[in-house]
């Protein structure tokens, strides 16, 4: 029986234009013949991969999936109803069809304890425990060492202790070194002297400390906007604000690369959302010209730099497309302040653009400020309101004097020493010149600290993370599902205490490891 067997000539126009799109984002390793019934779980399409098939849709048919339809599609048939329903809507113009709800079951009789599984109370038999266990054991069986969650004994410049060997760091994301730097250090240790090693509440309750309030100012004086706001978290800067600015009458759209505390921040905001082609602004423009009038509040949020690939948007046209429909543009710079623009002032710095021309500026002081925590930065009355109000910064103990002290004598000794942004960026520039030379696959890293070296095949990015470990360096695999498999890689996170000497070692002995996985 063929998988469009029984449907009509313009339905199985459809079938193959979904059929085509779904199979080309499959994994490489999974094979399967598509079927009306075929489950897009199943065959390897995730939930990011399914907004790719359905915004290529959307291009080929000149339609656009509303919202409801959006995350309910589970198998290909769903997806060829979906387009159908849409195409019928906007020939005919007419209301749309009422949606189908099925009837409540009667609630079932409660059940005696002894009736309960024990995989729904004893938690070392949850079904997603238990999965995961035998992964990670069988791919110790395998003859695979687990990479991850290494363990460092000591820390120096881009050196690093593991399992008492001395191995070249590639896992910090010490952009600039200042994390070791002497005067970073001294200024926490003086902040420990003065208030102790926990702020030990919330700066609401707590109240202010005189680093916490400074290190608000120069933040905003660094970047350029009228006020700032540190956070304990960045990951929960990004939760907490899109999750409180944004509601049911809102929309965010967000890159389909975009870190998970943006997509989590969405999630949990309760306002409609859609992920959009990675930096593609056109296709946002697109976006915002059919949708933009359904809604309150719109949000456009990227990354200064993303992390995985080691690119960044063009700021300049997703302002010009914001400004455009009055949206807003949230950018998240956890990865680019410290690294972008001459001084290391970020993305606004690099493009020549006035951070007046955004809305929400979030960033982190875990990376290239060389210490921990987040921040968003902003208008006055903005980051006023969001001061008394933003449930991560209200409800969180505040980050730690050390940490404070720390971040603030970071941003002084950038603009005393704007030579180590310089430096980084010929030691970005040489690790991908070396690379490409090597033949190796840089991606899409465009002379920024994130360096991928693109593989294609998670088992083997395993093997090379241990071989280079043996052979003293220390970098990290990406894998599916964090990426495609065709994408899954190696991780470089370049730093300006990495020298010459050091990189030219560390690409010679990749290329050798590359060729040697290939024989």
């Amino acid at each position: 029986m063929k998988p469009t067997q029984g449907l009509s000539a313009e339905a199985n126009e459809i079938a193959n234009a979904v059929f085509e799109q779904v199979r080309s984002i499959i994994p490489p390793d999974i094979e399967v013949d598509l079927t009306l019934e075929s489950s897009l779980y199943e065959i390897g399409v995730d939930s990011l991969a399914r907004m790719g098939v359905i915004n290529r849709l959307e291009e080929a048919f000149v339609i656009r999936f509303p919202e409801d339809m959006l995350y309910d599609l589970e198998t290909c048939g769903d997806l060829i109803e979906c387009v159908q329903e849409i195409l019928a809507k906007k020939t005919s113009r007419g209301a749309a069809p009422k949606k189908q709800v099925a009837a409540k079951p009667e609630p079932a009789e409660p059940a005696a304890p002894s009736d309960v599984r024990p995989e729904h109370y004893n938690v070392e038999l949850f079904p997603e425990c238990v999965a995961f266990d035998q992964r990670l054991t069988g791919a110790e069986a395998a003859g695979y060492s687990i990479p991850f969650f290494r363990v460092k004994e000591r820390v120096k410049g881009s050196n690093a202790w593991v399992n008492g060997n001395e191995v070249i760091s590639y896992t910090s994301f010490d952009y600039l070194g200042l994390a070791g730097s002497p005067r970073v250090t001294a200024a926490a240790t003086r902040a420990i002297e003065q208030f102790g090693t926990s702020a030990s509440a919330s700066r609401l309750v707590g109240g202010d400390s005189t680093i916490l309030a400074e290190l608000d100012r120069e933040l905003a004086a660094w970047i350029g906007t009228e006020a700032a706001l540190v956070f304990p978290s960045g990951y929960g800067t990004n939760a907490s604000v899109l999750a409180h600015l944004f509601g049911a009458n809102d929309l965010i759209l967000y890159d389909e690369l975009a870190h998970n505390s943006i997509v989590h921040g969405t999630m949990t905001s309760e306002a409609q959302r859609r992920p959009f082609p990675h930096n593609d602004y056109a296709h946002v423009d697109k976006l915002l010209r059919d949708l933009r009038s359904q809604y309150r509040r719109v949000a456009v949020a990227v990354e200064g730099v993303y992390s995985m690939d080691g690119d960044y948007p063009d700021l300049a046209k997703f302002i010009d497309v914001k400004l455009r429909h009055k949206a807003l543009l949230y950018v998240d710079e956890a990865h680019s302040i410290g690294v972008l623009g001459k001084t290391g002032r970020g993305i606004c710095e690099h493009f020549g653009v006035d951070p007046n021309d955004g809305d929400l500026w979030m960033g982190t002081i875990s990376k290239g400020l060389g210490s921990a925590g987040g921040y968003i930065a902003g208008r006055h009355k903005m980051i006023q309101y969001l001061k008394y109000t933003t449930p991560a910064f209200v409800f969180a103990t505040a980050v730690p004097p050390s940490s404070s002290a720390a971040s603030l004598e970071a941003i002084r000794c950038l603009r005393d020493e704007p030579e180590r942004v310089e430096t980084l960026r010929d030691r970005s520039a040489l690790f991908v010149r070396l690379a490409k030379e090597r033949g190796l696959n840089t991606g899409e890293s465009q002379g920024t600290p994130v360096v991928p070296i693109i593989i294609g095949d998670s088992m083997r990015c395993i093997w090379l993370s241990h071989e280079l470990l043996r052979n003293g360096i220390d970098a990290q695999p990406i894998l599916y599902p964090a990426v495609p498999e065709s994408l899954s890689r190696l991780r470089f996170f370049i730093t300006s205490n990495h020298t010459p000497a050091q990189i030219e070692q560390t690409v010679d002995t990749l290329a050798d490891c590359i060729a040697a996985s290939q024989q």
